[in-house]
């Protein structure tokens, strides 16, 4: 039994390893270092900034806990170190794991060129065929590129220019007021660079709650980033060594950087699947629940197939595929797919977000009879300790049941307890149970606890 995964990615080695353990002989293909966008350019790199960062903006606001201190300056030689150490080291043990596994990785650019082989220019010049009884595909995605805007143009930047580390912008224009603009949004106000925001929606974290929105935008504004709401950035120039940004409202911003940041597409061009019959939705390859295509033996998962571009949500697909390919190459019937209305998002600004599920609004939406409830980290001690006060939880559940239908949290450490609502969601855990369920003293967990309770009355 032998599968090949093409990517390297959270969804392709996750895949990979998943197999190996299942008895299969894997051989993963991957052209850049494993571990994919999120390891190498995304999810990573940016976390290690933010880091950083919060403690520029900690020694600001150390005279609020009684310390006298002078601001962290930016060592920009020395941050990009700390980031280029954590991101080496993260990969040295993935690669070890494939080690381990006794996963054949061949680095090389592969391409489909049937439904059971990849051929693959391998970096060293030479080729490769890979025959293989199943194929996962994991590709991941690439940075969205504004047609209107010259992404070769010195002084313009995606996110890979921002988390390579050259300089700290004295002043930057970020397009995008999603995920990734906002948590770069909060890194450059944190180092001292003059930040503006522009977004096309009328909110940002678009898609969202529009409590997070507004608590977000106005807690960013509060540290002085500018935002520029239901407008966008038609053209960019470059004139005497600054860029200058033509809004469609009319008005010109002027800054040292212009960084886009308007999400990413599936990265499917370019890699023989067309060729070989897989049908696509738009750019994203078309898979079931079970991730299987509509050629037999070819699975695709992770951003390669749109839907919640999440490192996350890949290496779930990743293993979920493997198990569905081994469980159809043993003729076994069972296969599993996976409930994405319980995988938790994060956003790692300051305050940072953290949702599961649907708002109120979503779920009046779909035809769910909901009710809400709010609880604040202001009424909480442990929030108030680390001066942190900001923010709620907000818990909605379905009328009757008192099943969860979703929470959306802004808050200190909101990404990390979102986790507990995630599990009482996957698993049927109503608002009752949760308020049953002793939380520890003081944590901001708690606020959790209240929200369950208010919940529980109001079923």
């Amino acid at each position: 039994m032998r599968i090949a995964v093409l990517g390297g990615g959270p969804g392709g080695y996750s895949a990979a390893f998943e197999a190996a353990r299942l008895g299969a002989d894997v051989v993963l293909v991957e052209r850049e270092r494993l571990g994919g966008t999120c390891l190498n350019w995304g999810c990573i790199p940016t976390k290690t900034i933010l880091r950083s960062a919060h403690i520029v903006a900690d020694t600001r606001d150390a005279h609020e806990f009684g310390l006298n201190a002078s601001v962290a300056t930016v060592d920009v030689a020395r941050l990009r170190a700390r980031k280029e150490g954590v991101v080496d080291e993260l990969v040295g043990q993935i690669e070890s794991m494939a080690k381990r596994l006794k996963v054949e990785v061949i680095a090389g650019e592969g391409r489909l060129s049937s439904p059971s082989t990849i051929e693959v220019a391998v970096a060293d010049g030479s080729s490769r065929t890979v025959e293989a009884d199943a194929v996962i595909l994991a590709t991941g995605s690439l940075v969205f590129k504004l047609p209107s805007i010259d992404h070769e143009l010195e002084g313009v930047w995606t996110s890979d220019n921002a988390v390579s580390l050259t300089e700290i912008p004295q002043s930057i224009v970020i397009i995008g007021g999603g995920v990734i603009g906002l948590e770069f949004a909060c890194a450059y106000a944190a180092f001292g660079s003059k930040v503006i925001v522009v977004e096309l929606m009328d909110q940002v974290l678009p898609g969202n709650d529009k409590r997070v929105a507004r608590s977000m935008q106005t807690a960013l504004a509060e540290k002085g980033v500018e935002f520029h709401i239901g407008d966008a950035v038609e053209s960019v120039e470059r004139r005497d060594g600054r860029m200058f940004s033509t809004l469609k409202s009319g008005g010109v911003l002027e800054s040292d950087i212009v960084m886009s940041a308007v999400g990413r597409v599936p990265n499917s061009a370019g890699f023989g699947f067309e060729e070989a019959g897989i049908e696509f939705d738009r750019r994203a390859i078309k898979a079931d629940e079970y991730f299987r295509t509509n050629i037999e033996g070819v699975y695709a998962i992770g951003d390669l197939i749109g839907g919640m571009m999440l490192a996350h949500v890949a290496e779930e697909e990743g293993v979920l595929a493997a198990r569905n390919a081994v469980a159809a190459l043993k003729g076994e019937e069972h296969l599993e797919s996976l409930d994405y209305s319980a995988v938790p998002a994060a956003v790692y600004t300051f305050p940072e977000v953290g949702v599961v599920g649907s708002s109120r609004d979503g779920a009046k939406e779909r035809g769910v009879d909901a009710i809400q409830a709010i609880s604040k980290f202001a009424a909480n001690g442990k929030a108030l300790g680390e001066g942190e006060s900001d923010g709620f939880v907000q818990l909605v559940a379905e009328k009757g049941t008192g099943l969860i239908v979703g929470c959306q949290i802004v808050g200190p450490h909101a990404v990390e307890i979102i986790q507990e609502v995630a599990v009482a969601k996957r698993w049927g855990i109503t608002v009752g149970q949760l308020a049953e369920t002793v939380h520890g003293h003081p944590t901001v967990g708690e606020v959790i606890k209240a929200a369950a309770i208010d919940a529980a009355s109001k079923v």
